[in-house]
């Protein structure tokens, strides 16, 4: 038998699909009412293989923090599942950054065609030595990025409608 691949949840271990899929369960039944009028469409629920798949086949998400008074701030991201951690990266000088320093709570989103859509909420953690030099920015002076983990704590996804 092949060795997972760790970008394909189709691959992982059993009990990594079987965390995420807690989550969406648990998330789904402590959903207020609003939350559900939206995302709990039977028809349309997806399976944690299913989220993964979606999640990991969108290229930009976005993700928001909130800053030491209260702003929301967000941007565009690359995040996705690897064995069963999401993880992301952000640039070194970004705001977000220092509103992780004070509050690690991040949202973050993103949408396909035909209505499919996914919510993630969780907490950020910075990867320590994780600091790599990327490509510069309009100045073309160097930049760099740090990776950050994100332990989900909710995960809310819609499939497309079938037109």
């Amino acid at each position: 038998m092949p060795p997972p691949d760790e970008k394909d949840p189709s691959t992982w271990p059993t009990e990594l699909l079987a965390a995420l899929q807690a989550i969406i369960d648990r998330s789904r039944a402590s959903a207020g009412s609003a939350v559900l009028e939206t995302f709990d469409r039977a028809d349309r629920r997806m399976s944690a293989l299913e989220f993964v798949t979606f999640w990991n086949g969108a290229r930009m998400k976005a993700m928001a923090t909130t800053g030491a008074d209260g702003a929301p701030h967000i941007a565009p991201v690359h995040a996705e599942f690897t064995a069963g951690r999401l993880r992301t990266t952000i640039y070194e000088t970004a705001l977000r950054r220092r509103d992780l320093r004070t509050n690690p709570r991040v949202a973050l989103t993103t949408w396909g065609p035909h209505g499919a859509a996914a919510i993630v909420y969780g907490m950020a953690r910075e990867i320590p030595d994780s600091r790599r030099e990327t490509r510069p920015g309009a100045s073309e002076r160097p930049r760099w990025t740090v990776a950050l983990e994100i332990d989900v704590t909710r995960i809310y996804a819609l499939k497309a409608r079938e037109d």
